[in-house]
C-alpha cells in the first residue's frame, strides 16, 4: 500500500472530527479547565476566615483590637469563648480557623510598660490558611499599634507625627501555629497527594471492568444476573475493594515512616473514613463503566472526574476562598470528604465525632451511584441489547390483526 502523509493527516482530522468525546477533550477541556483553576484563585487570597476570640481583658483597649480584626477581610469573628480550651477544641474541629487570646490586665500593664503579649492560635493543617492567617494578623496589630501608639503620644507629650514615629512602641504579639508549627510542607500535601492517587487509580481499575467485557464480547454473559444486579456490582468492584484497602495501607506506612507524615489520630476511625471512600469512589467508577461503550471512553471520563478533584477538594485552597460555584461543585467530589476526614483523624487527631458527617456524605454518594447503576443494569442496559437483536426479525401485530415482518 502507498502511503501518503498528507492522506493520513487528512484521515486523522477526520477521525478527531468524528469522534466527539476526543474531540471535545482535545479543544475544549483545555479551555474548561483553565477557567476552572482559575476560577478557583478568583478571589486572589483567603478571606473572612472563621475566628473566635477571648477577650480576659474586658477593657475598652481589648474591644478596639476584637473591632480591628472585625474590620479586616482576613477575618470574621464568629464566637467569643472563655478559656483556652474551646479556642483549641474549636480548631480541632474546624469551627474556627484562627483564635485571639487577649489576657487579663493587658491595657493596664501596657500603659505601665509591661509586655503581656496577645495570642493568636492558628490552624497549620492547611499552609494557606497559616500563611494568610499569620500576615493578617501582624498586619492588623501593627496597624492598630501605630494608631494608637501615635495618639497616646500625641495627647501626652504634643508630639508632631514624625516624633512619634521615632518613639513608636508596638502592642506585644506572638502566634502559635497548630497541628504544622515547622511550617512543614510536606505535612501539609503528602497526604492530599496520596488521596488523590489512591482515587485515580480506583477510579481507572473500576471504570475499566465493564469495558473490558464488553470489548471482549462477553459482557452478554451476565445477562442471567439481570434481575439481581448487584451479584454484577459486587463481582466486579470486591477486588478492588482489597486492592484499595492494600494500597491504602502501603502508601501510608511509607508516608508515615519514610517521610514522617504525621500520624496522631486512632487509626481505626481512619478506616472508616477509607472504607467509605473506597465504597463511593467504587459506584462512580462503577457507573462509569456502565456508561461508556469500551476502555477508552471509560479511561477518559474517569480522567476527567479525577483531574479537578484535588484542586476543587479544599485541601491546598481553603473553600471559603472559592466562588460559590465551585464549593458546590467541590462538595459533589468523594476525595473532598476523603481528604477533610484524614486530615481530621491524622494530623488533628480527632476522634469519629469529628469526622461521621465525612463518612456520611461518602456512602450516600456509593449508595445513589450503585443505585442508579443497579436500575440502568435491570431495566435499561440489557433490555437495549436485547431490543436490538431482535429488530431484524420481529413481527409486529396490527390493529387489524394482521401480522407484518420488520
Amino acid at each position: 500500500m502507498d502511503l501518503q502523509i498528507g492522506k493520513l493527516i487528512t484521515e486523522e482530522w477526520k477521525h478527531i472530527l468524528k469522534d466527539r468525546r476526543l474531540f471535545l477533550i482535545l479543544f475544549f477541556v483545555p479551555i474548561l479547565y483553565t477557567v476552572l483553576f482559575g476560577s478557583i484563585y478568583l478571589h486572589h487570597k483567603v478571606t473572612e476566615m472563621a475566628t473566635v476570640v477571648i477577650d480576659e481583658d474586658q477593657s475598652p483597649l481589648s474591644r478596639q483590637i476584637i473591632q480591628a480584626f472585625e474590620q479586616s477581610e482576613t477575618f470574621q469573628i464568629k464566637k467569643e469563648y472563655h478559656s483556652e480550651e474551646e479556642v483549641k477544641r474549636a480548631l480541632s474541629t474546624g469551627e474556627a480557623k484562627v483564635g485571639l487570646i487577649i489576657p487579663s490586665n493587658f491595657e493596664a500593664k501596657l500603659k505601665h510598660g509591661e509586655t503581656l503579649p496577645l495570642l493568636t492560635l492558628i490552624d497549620g493543617s492547611n499552609m494557606m490558611i497559616s500563611n494568610s492567617a499569620t500576615k493578617g494578623a501582624n498586619e492588623v496589630i501593627t496597624t492598630f499599634s501605630m494608631g494608637y501608639s501615635q495618639k497616646k503620644l500625641q495627647l501626652k507629650q504634643g508630639l508632631q507625627n514624625e516624633e512619634v514615629m521615632n518613639t513608636l512602641s508596638p502592642i506585644p504579639f506572638r502566634y502559635r501555629i497548630m497541628y504544622n508549627s515547622a511550617f512543614n510542607y510536606s505535612d501539609f500535601m503528602l497526604y492530599g497527594l496520596v488521596g488523590a492517587i489512591l482515587q485515580q487509580v480506583l477510579f481507572l481499575g473500576i471504570a475499566l471492568t465493564i469495558t473490558r467485557e464488553k470489548d471482549a464480547g462477553t459482557w452478554q454473559r451476565f445477562e442471567a444476573w439481570r434481575r439481581n444486579p448487584w451479584r454484577i456490582a459486587y463481582a466486579k468492584t470486591a477486588p478492588y475493594f482489597l486492592i484499595n484497602f492494600f494500597n491504602t495501607a502501603v502508601t501510608f506506612v511509607i508516608a508515615l515512616y519514610a517521610f514522617g507524615a504525621p500520624m496522631s489520630g486512632s487509626l481505626l476511625v481512619g478506616m472508616a473514613v477509607v472504607v467509605s471512600f473506597t465504597f463511593a469512589v467504587s459506584g462512580i467508577g462503577y457507573l462509569i463503566s456502565l456508561f461508556s461503550s469500551n476502555q477508552l471512553g471509560a479511561t477518559q471520563t474517569a480522567m476527567l472526574i479525577a483531574v479537578p478533584s484535588f484542586m476543587l477538594s479544599g485541601f491546598t485552597w481553603p473553600f471559603e476562598a472559592m466562588p460559590k460555584v465551585l464549593q458546590v461543585l467541590g462538595h459533589m467530589l468523594p476525595l473532598t470528604y476523603f481528604l477533610d476526614g484524614v486530615r481530621n483523624v491524622f494530623v488533628k487527631g480527632n476522634d469519629f465525632s469529628v469526622i461521621w458527617h465525612d463518612c456520611i456524605s461518602l456512602i450516600l454518594t456509593g449508595a445513589l451511584t450503585y443505585f442508579i447503576a443497579m436500575l440502568l443494569t435491570r431495566f435499561v442496559i440489557f433490555s437495549k441489547k436485547k431490543s436490538k437483536d431482535a429488530a431484524p426479525g420481529t413481527q409486529a401485530v396490527l390493529p387489524s390483526g394482521s401480522n407484518i415482518t420488520l
